[in-house]
């Protein structure tokens, strides 16, 4: 009977080190298709800005509907913000929405949201400001700097996905024998 309670404790502690284990792998590849939808979000704001003369609110809005995911939700909260008249401009509207996402989202994300969303927070002052092809310019910057950061968070989940993957279960392990 001990060496079976020894032995259901030793599994549990394996496969819950390798869950952790894998949720922090999952992140990684989570950072990237975030970055990604991004980028998509802001090419949609682009062409609607550029090729569809579309106002800034609605051009936000349709981008937020299509990019999906994080991007989604802020383009479309900075639309209604907007839209709403709630804050002054539309940089201050696509702060304040970036601030209430990273404030509702999970810690992981947390911890990179400053260095990934600076582009976007910087595109944000810029927006409105300017005719149209000003701005198009402006959000071109930014997906290309959101780009070069997804490369390298691509780079990083590559290596950093089998890494953790294969930490949680061996830990688990070498914890499961030291208690053995």
């Amino acid at each position: 009977m001990r060496g079976a309670m020894k032995a259901a404790g030793a599994i549990i502690t394996i496969v819950a080190s390798g869950l952790a284990g894998l949720v922090v792998a999952h992140s990684y590849r989570a950072h990237v298709r975030r970055l990604a939808a991004w980028v998509t979000a802001l090419s949609v704001l682009e062409t609607e800005i550029s090729f569809g003369l579309t106002r800034l609110g609605q051009a936000m809005r349709r981008a937020g509907q299509v990019a999906g995911q994080s991007p989604g939700q802020v383009l479309v909260r900075a639309a209604e913000l907007l839209e709403g008249g709630e804050c002054g401009s539309a940089g201050a509207c696509l702060s304040k929405a970036l601030a209430e996402e990273r404030d509702s989202s999970n810690w992981l994300w947390n911890r990179k949201w400053q260095e990934d969303m600076e582009a976007v927070v910087v595109l944000g002052e810029a927006l409105g400001m300017s005719n149209s092809s000003d701005q198009a310019r402006h959000i071109a910057l930014a997906s290309r700097r959101l780009e070069m950061r997804r490369q390298a968070a691509e780079e990083a989940a590559t290596v950093n996905y089998r890494l953790w993957s294969a930490m949680g279960f061996l830990i688990g392990g070498m914890v499961a024998i030291a208690l053995l």
